[in-house]
């Protein structure tokens, strides 16, 4: 399939934005054939919006067509697996293709034994969960950027098992060797006077309070205007008033503790959140105000009210360490790819498929590599990985409540093809976040439904907007910006890696991607709806009216400074997220009330189902996940003979 293009009038002459608001009152069949007429989005819905180039056009975040499978699921609209109608028959089934499906998929295709097979399922038109990227075509230069999980440390061969966040990185840094990943990577060079700034690798330093300083940032006022390096002055130089600036410079600076005198203070922080200790060292409203779309979008899509203060001791936030006491982000090594963390996808996928992605073997060939789909599901395999396969409903075969206990298979039933599918397997690997595994799980115990019930998500849209120079940044003299109303709040010209000999050079004058992380934040409503609040609102809005917003905050902010819309982006792609983020609550780390934390239960078998997912460690990332799919992987291969 090709993929259809948008110029740069469709943006800018508001022929999306009219097209839209006719798609969505249109019947179906009116949609379908606009459609088809109008070429109006690669993906083929109003909602969806356009998808950029490339083989990931098809899968811009949660498309509509997957989003209302998951609906259905959630509905029960789906019937129940029948031992009557099975279609194949395999060792494993791994549901979901994110990190954690994939690492379970990575260690079976290590360790089976002779003649075991495996199958894994992925909704998704293309392999990779949230670590997908978005390709935009710039009047000829292919730009890539992410669409949810980016930044990974980069791992030596000198690194120490459990030195980093007590041992929770470790499966990800003995892949990293496995896989072949350097341990240093080269920048694309700057000319034309981006060298006078430091730019940022990937997008979320600018956004830790820790390193801020480091970059050259500006801070936008609605009303003022911009503020430049507001925290290097203590913000003497922004328009709060003196009280809110002695604050913010108190926090930014993590002046106040109330840790000091409290012996293993780990279990006291998860006994309340982040915004109870907030109260306790006397901060008030604007400092939830500054922190809150930090705490959104670097791991947990809701407010400081809706977590557990431990969970913000994870990301070393002000007051969750002593004053003395070095963030975890000091001397961290870090590197982001132009796609995020697609590239070290792509890296497991061509380990257990080779022929899945064209090119050599390095690490530069992999990432830009297009994929073979026809690798994927190749019948004969001993491991295939089925696209567009969404798993409605598991059980263990056999009737009663014991089935678990003495059935010697379980019974998946997928949608594939328009049709409802079936496939027995000796073993489960339900990768999958709980917000679907509770449902999809028709036979789950009830002690696994009770602790699912105490699991609540974020929302976020990674927004992507194509841009053919940055000089408006330039013009300004910073390249990080931060805003306090509208939509989103900060977002950074980044400097990419080098992705092999003939780099260009990064100028002011040339094509970047600007990535938005939205975060959707109710921060007076009840901490356990405040995810579904924010659902409700990245879900409604069309994307004709999201891009109509963004291309908005771009010209309020940076028009004077000689940004010019119509002239200027070059594409926008939405991806929406409607479970980014877990948003642990107190309690969810080390338990209450000498209750067993949630995340041990969900880490029992059920049977010969095994669930995992990176929420399990309180917040979701690459590491997280490949921890959690290797010990569902240890769990899922001992039903079947297999020693990991």
């Amino acid at each position: 399939m090709s993929a259809s293009p948008i110029s740069r009038r469709d943006f800018v002459n508001g022929v999306l934005v009219g097209s839209g608001a006719a798609l969505l009152s249109a019947p179906a069949p009116a949609v379908a054939q606009a459609l088809a007429q109008n070429r109006y989005a690669p993906s083929g819905s109003a909602w969806t919006g356009y998808g950029g180039v490339g083989d990931y056009r098809w899968s811009n975040g949660n498309t509509e067509a997957v989003m209302n499978a998951a609906h259905a699921i959630r509905d029960g609209r789906y019937p129940h697996s029948s031992s009557k109608s099975v279609d194949e028959t395999c060792d494993l089934v791994v549901i979901g293709g994110g990190f954690t499906g994939l690492t379970a998929l990575y260690e079976f295709s290590k360790h089976r034994k002779s003649g075991q097979t495996a199958l894994l399922l992925e909704n998704h038109p293309v392999i990779g969960g949230e670590a997908k990227q978005n390709e935009i075509d710039v009047d000829g230069q292919r730009l890539a950027a992410p669409q949810g999980s980016n930044a990974s440390y980069v791992f030596n061969r000198r690194y120490v098992k459990g030195s980093l966040g007590g041992g929770r990185y470790d499966t990800a840094a003995e892949y990293w060797q496995e896989l072949g990943m350097p341990e240093r990577f080269d920048l694309e060079p700057l000319a034309g006077g981006a060298e006078k700034y430091k730019l940022p690798n990937d997008h979320y330093a600018p956004m830790v309070i820790a390193l801020e300083s480091l970059f050259a940032v500006g801070y936008y006022f609605r009303g003022h205007g911009w503020v430049r390096n507001p925290m290097a002055a203590h913000f003497a130089t922004t328009p709060w008033p003196p009280a809110v600036r002695q604050e913010l410079n108190d926090f930014a600076y993590n002046r106040r503790d109330v840790i000091s005198g409290i012996p293993g203070p780990d279990r006291w922080l998860d006994s309340i959140t982040y915004d109870d200790l907030l109260t306790r060292l006397r901060y008030g409203p604007e400092v939830r105000k500054f922190i809150d779309p930090y705490l959104g979008v670097a791991n947990f899509g809701v407010s400081a009210n809706a977590v557990s203060a431990y969970a913000a001791h994870r990301l070393t936030l002000p007051g969750t360490i002593r004053s003395e006491e070095k963030s975890r982000f000091d001397d961290e090594n870090v590197v982001s790819f132009p796609g995020g963390n697609a590239a070290i996808v792509k890296k497991m996928l061509r380990r257990i498929l080779p022929d899945s992605i064209a090119g050599d073997d390095s690490w530069q060939s992999v990432a830009q590599g297009r994929f073979d789909f026809r690798a994927f599901d190749r019948p004969g395999r001993p491991v295939r990985i089925r696209l567009g396969a969404t798993a409605v409903d598991v059980r263990h075969e056999g009737r009663g409540s014991a089935a678990a206990d003495t059935s010697g298979s379980v019974l998946i039933t997928y949608l594939h093809d328009g049709r409802l599918r079936t496939v027995r397997a000796k073993s489960v690997v339900v990768g999958v976040g709980g917000w679907v595994a509770r449902r999809m799980v028709s036979d789950l115990p009830p002690a696994h439904a009770e602790a699912y019930g105490q699991f609540r998500y974020g929302p976020i849209l990674t927004a992507n907007v194509a841009v053919r120079h940055w000089r408006f940044f330039d013009k300004l003299g910073f390249t990080v910006a931060r805003w306090f109303e509208g939509l989103g709040w900060h977002v950074c010209v980044r400097r990419n890696v080098a992705m092999g000999n003939g780099s260009k050079p990064l100028t002011p004058d040339s094509p970047v991607v600007l990535t938005f992380y939205i975060p959707f934040l109710h921060p007076g409503a009840d901490p356990a709806v405040q995810g579904t609040l924010g659902r409700a609102q990245l879900l409604e809005a069309p994307y004709a009216e999201f891009e109509r917003r963004l291309i908005g905050q771009l010209t309020e902010m940076f028009g004077s400074a000689g940004f010019d819309a119509r002239r200027d982006v070059a594409g926008v792609i939405l991806n929406r997220w409607g479970h980014a983020y877990f948003a642990p609550p107190p309690g969810f780390f080390f338990g209450q009330s000498g209750t067993p934390p949630p995340h041990e239960v969900i880490r029992k078998p059920h049977g010969r189902i095994v669930f995992a997912h990176s929420e399990l460690q309180g917040n979701m990332n690459m590491a997280h996940a490949m921890l959690e799919g290797r010990r569902a992987a240890v769990q899922a291969m001992q039903a079947l003979g297999v020693s990991i």
